[in-house]
């Protein structure tokens, strides 16, 4: 644990998805080297994974546009994908896949089998339900979130999953916080959101009114309060 986190009274525990409960596997790059060697096309995967990063740092700013509320859907999550993956090849020093590939590699991300689950994910949701705590999924991400945390094995660990499209509205905007604290039935001071972004999760939560954990995995800032595993979750919540 970076700093030590008082002990937090809550009925519900929401948490995000990607760099929370799964990161890539082997790794973004190495997804889309596999897909389009099938489309006869030679990618070196680390060079994809520097160029994945490169086009995330240009485009991920504009991602959600900017209306406050960052409105967004399946069809907007999908259009901003294709440009994504088209910058990543550019960067990696390759044309832009085709269409036909770049769905392919959309739809290999929406496979259990891109994904691998954090060893200390299990153990928690585990302690936590055994506590009578009501746990959700909130997270930036389209549909296909549904499909990936069935595929791992995660779905039914949770009483709900609430991706961005399906809300309308992405993280940090307070929209998609209220929708998921009706689903919990819970007011904002008894739930309490866990995520890897000092943004979108801790300030977004804390925003309406919800206790937030930062999950900060690899340590990044000792003074900022944070868990360092998921592991240490159970000790700081009170049900």
């Amino acid at each position: 644990m970076t700093r030590p986190l008082p002990r937090i009274p809550c009925r519900a525990v929401l948490f995000d998805a990607m760099g929370t409960l799964f990161h890539p596997h082997p790794s973004v790059g190495a997804v889309y080297a596999r897909v389009a060697r099938r489309f006869g096309v030679d990618a070196d995967p680390a060079a994809l994974d520097h160029g994945f990063r490169a086009a995330w740092r240009e485009l991920a700013p504009g991602r959600f546009g900017a209306d406050p509320d960052r409105r967004t859907s399946d069809a907007l999550e999908h259009d901003w994908w294709r440009g994504a993956v088209g910058r990543t090849f550019l960067h990696a020093g390759l044309e832009p896949p085709s269409r036909e590939c770049f769905e392919a590699i959309f739809e290999s991300f929406a496979h259990p089998d891109a994904w691998r689950v954090f060893p200390d994910v299990a153990p928690a949701l585990a302690a936590l339900r055994e506590r009578g705590l009501c746990l959700g999924v909130v997270s930036n991400f389209d549909t296909r979130l549904t499909r990936i945390c069935a595929g791992l094995g995660l779905a039914n660990a949770f009483h709900f999953i609430l991706p961005s499209s399906q809300a309308g509205s992405a993280k940090p905007a307070a929209a998609i916080f209220q929708r998921a604290l009706r689903l919990a039935a819970t007011p904002p001071h008894l739930a309490v959101m866990v995520g890897d972004s000092p943004e979108d999760d801790v300030a977004g939560a804390a925003a309406i009114g919800c206790r937030a954990i930062l999950l900060d995995r690899q340590g990044r800032d000792q003074h900022v309060p944070a868990i360092r595993s998921l592991a240490e979750l159970p000790s700081v919540l009170d049900a």
